[in-house]
């Protein structure tokens, strides 16, 4: 997948996004609205104000989502 292909499903605000990631845990993503986005990963559980910072933050083993979005599928 594209960083840009999973803003766009995270953006639909139709489901709940679930992004398999091998060999490491599934990423869920809960998208409320504009201003809140729900993340867990791992023992990692944060809510974000705005999707630049979803897909910005460093916290896949120092990467971000926007740099592992090729290696993701939708689940």
């Amino acid at each position: 997948m594209t960083a840009q292909q999973i803003k766009d499903i995270i953006m639909s605000f139709l489901n709940d996004v679930m992004l398999d990631y091998p060999d490491h845990d599934m990423i869920f993503i809960n998208p409320f609205n504009e201003n809140k986005f729900e993340l867990s990963y791992d023992d990692i559980s944060k809510t974000y104000d705005n999707i630049d910072d979803l897909m910005s933050d460093r916290i896949f083993d120092g990467k971000t989502l926007t740099e592992i979005a090729p290696q993701l599928t939708k689940l």
